[in-house]
């Protein structure tokens, strides 16, 4: 029997992409990821994070990490929700890993019927697939936490590559966090629309168009 694990990261930012991640196994062979001593992603230091990286993938029969941008979120949220969004993500992850069984941390507060809903967007050939969608997944299954890992170091790394291409540090890009709003709001006022990367259909971003435009509008009439 095949066991798959998936979680994501990035799902609440402002500022870059989410990333969900998958990590299939035989489960005769999850001794052997049992045996790195796997936490929760949120629990490691970059550096321990990074060195689980490459010993995930060595005793992992498969492993994937899916990226959904800031403009296709926006997209998507047009006509749906994040929550969709991310259940989508995971079904095209069960879909291509093709696992007897997955086990998901869930976003929602019923597991069935999340684990229902996924299988609704799988082809009727999946409709069997065992699924285990519960909270704190990424702590209690050290599948889920190899799932974790992967997808925190992939939303991490895109972070590093925006903070150089920006060449600012602004830290995590969540909206909690006053220096990812500080840049976003220096970059609004000196060009005039937010970066490529936000999320324009956050609240957070909405806000902040919405208050910049208000003050461009009272200027222009404090001139006149």
């Amino acid at each position: 029997m095949t066991v798959l694990g998936i979680d994501e990261a990035g799902r609440g930012s402002v500022f870059g992409s989410m990333f969900i991640a998958g990590v299939l196994m035989e489960e005769e062979d999850m001794e052997d990821l049992e045996s790195l001593g796997l936490k929760d992603s949120k629990e490691l230091s970059d550096i321990e994070r990074e060195d689980f990286v490459p010993q995930i993938e060595e005793v992992s029969e498969a492993t994937l990490v899916k990226e959904v941008t800031a403009s296709e979120i926006d997209e998507l949220r047009e006509v749906t929700n994040l929550n969709v969004i991310e259940l989508r993500s995971f079904a095209s992850i069960i879909e291509e890993l093709e696992p007897d069984k997955a086990f998901i941390d869930l976003p929602e507060p019923d597991g069935e019927r999340f684990a229902n809903k996924i299988r609704r967007e799988l082809p009727d050939n999946f409709r069997e697939v065992e699924m285990v969608a519960e909270h704190g997944a990424d702590e209690n299954y050290p599948i889920v936490s190899a799932a974790s890992i992967l997808a925190k170091s992939g939303r991490e790394s895109h972070t590093e590559d925006l903070k150089d291409k920006y060449g600012v540090d602004f830290r995590t890009g969540y909206p909690h966090d006053e220096d990812t709003i500080d840049f976003l709001e220096e970059y609004l006022e000196e060009h005039g629309e937010l970066p490529e990367e936000a999320r324009l259909s956050w609240s957070t971003s909405q806000k902040m168009v919405e208050e910049s435009e208000q003050s461009g509008l009272g200027s222009f009439r404090n001139k006149e």
